[in-house]
């Protein structure tokens, strides 16, 4: 079954002092892949500037622009019509000696090291327990749940993966930075994926109003996505924007500017389920 989800991305810097000049790259448009396709998308900024268009080393569309005058605010909306799919799960999964082998270790060795965000976390399970590496992904995401507590402001983007699973609160990215620390000390591949999630009923014309969401793809012989904070497969309300090894790879919008003390930001998301 196919959906069509628009999405609604909203981000307002205001700074305390006039910023003479920045420069600022997104990461909001959605992919078109196997999984989903991106109709429509518009991306307007305030103030205006040119924006260009490039795809960088993780096939993730940037969109990238710069202001030269002095600003005391910047506004970024950028909306999307997509129709995403439900996703089919092959039948076989890889073995784990299949994992060891010289051609899976060398395609896929940016997804195995740890990283600032997703360091080693102390959890004491043996995921070759499992009989096959898909089994430990879905086993993982389970235990994951049952031991970390959903808890909005205890941690934030920077927070590392060990930080948040000896608190035991977090949000998506720290289920994501767990599972990725786990898997990846395992010895099975695994990325950052980031995107939003649409929580709704499933009413058509129904508006939710969520934030950017983020979730696993593990290699187990193909990219198997989970959805570790809900417990969940990744099926047509999640739309992906961006994978990458880690947060850094797949930040919504960053930059750099000159001048301005101190900023406030404010983001809102709106998903919404249109008639297809």
């Amino acid at each position: 079954m196919a959906w069509r989800l628009e999405v609604v991305h909203h981000t307002t810097y205001v700074y305390e002092s006039e910023v003479h000049a920045s420069f600022n790259e997104l990461r909001m448009t959605p992919l078109t892949d196997e999984h989903q396709i991106l109709i429509q998308h518009r991306t307007s900024v305030g103030p205006t500037a040119p924006i260009f268009t490039y795809r960088d080393y993780w096939g993730t569309t940037v969109q990238s622009f710069d202001l030269q005058t002095p600003h005391m605010s910047l506004s970024v909306i950028v909306e999307s019509l997509v129709d995403s799919y439900s996703t089919s799960t092959p039948q076989e999964s890889a073995a784990w000696g299949d994992l060891a082998s010289a051609q899976v270790l060398d395609d896929y060795c940016e997804y195995l090291p740890l990283t600032k965000l997703i360091d080693a976390v102390p959890h004491g399970y043996d995921m070759r327990a499992y009989a096959t590496p898909r089994d430990a992904v879905e086993g993982l995401a389970v235990l994951i749940g049952q031991r970390v507590e959903y808890w909005p402001g205890a941690t934030h983007v920077f927070t590392p993966a060990s930080q948040a699973w000896e608190s035991g609160r977090g949000v998506c990215q720290d289920y994501t930075n767990i599972m990725l620390s786990i898997l990846r000390s395992a010895g099975i591949p695994a990325r950052y994926v980031s995107g939003y999630l649409y929580s709704g009923s499933g009413e058509i014309g129904e508006t939710i109003i969520g934030e950017s969401h983020s979730w696993v793809e593990a290699w187990v012989g193909y990219w198997h996505p989970i959805d570790p904070t809900n417990g969940r497969e990744v099926g047509e309300q999640h739309i992906v924007v961006a994978r990458g090894r880690d947060y850094h790879d797949v930040s919504p919008m960053s930059g750099i500017f000159t001048g301005g003390r101190g900023r406030e930001i404010h983001v809102s998301v709106s998903l919404t389920r249109l008639p297809r």
